[in-house]
């Protein structure tokens, strides 16, 4: 069995060669938040375990503490990390925060002659720390196995759940040490066998290296959901591309609807479009886009959709549970509109919408057709107003 300074020397370079070739084979290449933060954690974990080996020294004053406040840094950088794949910021009070308690704390305990100072609040900081990312982690899975696109993300979802399940570990086994830590004392025998030095030394090591290439996937996986949210969504109008609507919406009414509602697809075209551009320039016609699209996101609710199928057309998947309730919505996205038009100094003209059912037996691009031929029927009764395709293929004009 290896004494406690020769796991925290293999912890060491285990970790520096790890940031190697992550920098190296996952960093550089991606560029990724995520790769980002995991390889300045990496190199707090590489740095930590190393200045331990100063104890009983001159300077064990100083590597102590100084260990313990990056060993918080480290840990805060993995759950940026794990943020920055729920799409998060970081939050910069936290780095600042708990390495400072830490530090603190380590340094209001004699770190001249006591090795273990300051750890009953490193041991809490980083249990709190690892739930965190470990919440994130989950979450992450969760949402990627319900996304649109969760059929190409099989090795995204399997890192996912390797790296929460070591976080998930990681929270549980430092939530335990400091329990044991603050109740039965550093040495007692159950603390020194289940969660003493040497047992943390070796779950950190072996949770490195069962999470590295998790890790490396997920650093590539962040850079190819970065390519494809570019190609997926419309850079003026930040709605979904054509292409990525259809997609969409044809996993969407695949599956079976929400008992009381109806689904179904509508196609809003802005009126005399080319006029605002013609009169006013194609500036205000990017700006009567982009106020439009962000009132459309704002009406979507969960599970409904909306696109930019081209030009000023635009495309909606929504669930509607009366026969009025998706007319009350257009009526209202319409006269917001205007409003907000008037009220912000942006050109706006009317829009004309066209209604039609969405069944799950038809195919989606029937389904459009109706609701774009509805649409174009609202064009040629007048405009500024809604078109719907009855169940019975009739049509219900509605003035806007």
């Amino acid at each position: 069995m290896f004494d406690i300074e020769t796991l925290r020397f293999i912890l060491a370079v285990l970790s520096l060669l790890v940031l190697l070739l992550f920098y190296a084979g996952v960093y550089r290449p991606t560029r990724s938040a995520f790769a980002a933060w995991w390889s300045l954690a990496l190199l707090a974990a590489a740095v930590s375990p190393l200045l331990l080996l100063f104890n009983g020294t001159e300077i064990q004053v100083v590597a102590n503490p100084l260990s313990n406040c990056i060993t918080a840094v480290g840990t805060t950088f993995i759950w940026f990390a794990t943020r920055s794949l729920r799409g998060l910021s970081s939050l910069p009070w936290i780095a600042y925060t708990a390495p400072a308690v830490v530090l603190l704390a380590s340094l209001l305990e004699n770190p001249s002659t006591n090795r273990w100072a300051g750890n009953a609040a490193l041991f809490a900081v980083l249990g709190m720390l690892f739930t965190f990312a470990a919440r994130d982690m989950w979450i992450a899975w969760r949402t990627r196995r319900t996304s649109a696109n969760w059929q190409d993300d099989g090795e995204a979802r399997v890192a996912l759940m390797v790296s929460a399940l070591a976080s998930t570990t990681l929270a549980v086994f430092y939530v335990w040490r400091t329990i044991l830590y603050v109740t039965a004392g550093h040495e007692s025998w159950i603390f020194q066998t289940t969660v003493g030095s040497g047992p943390t030394a070796v779950t950190l090591t072996v949770t490195l290296v069962a999470v590295t290439f998790s890790a490396a996937a997920l650093g590539f996986d962040q850079q190819t959901q970065v390519l494809r949210r570019r190609v997926a969504f419309d850079d003026l109008t930040g709605l979904l591309a054509r292409t990525a609507f259809f997609e969409r919406v044809t996993v969407a009414t695949a599956e079976p609807r929400a008992l009381g509602t109806e689904r179904v697809f509508v196609v809003a075209d802005l009126d005399h479009f080319k006029a605002i551009n013609d009169e006013h320039g194609h500036a205000a016609g990017d700006r009567a886009l982009e106020l439009f699209s962000t009132l459309v996101d704002s009406t979507l609710r969960e599970g409904e959709f909306a696109g930019r199928l081209g030009g000023e057309e635009f495309a909606l998947l929504l669930y509607s549970a009366a026969d009025d309730d998706v007319l009350t919505r257009l009526r209202a996205l319409a006269d917001e509109f205007a409003t907000r038009g008037n009220r912000d100094g942006v050109t706006v003209p009317t829009v004309s919408f066209g209604v039609a059912p969405a069944p799950s037996r038809v195919p989606v691009e029937q389904s459009l057709a109706r609701a774009d031929a509805a649409m174009y029927k609202a064009k040629a009764a007048g405009r500024d107003r809604i078109v719907v395709v009855t169940k019975l293929d009739g049509l219900r004009v509605h003035d806007g």
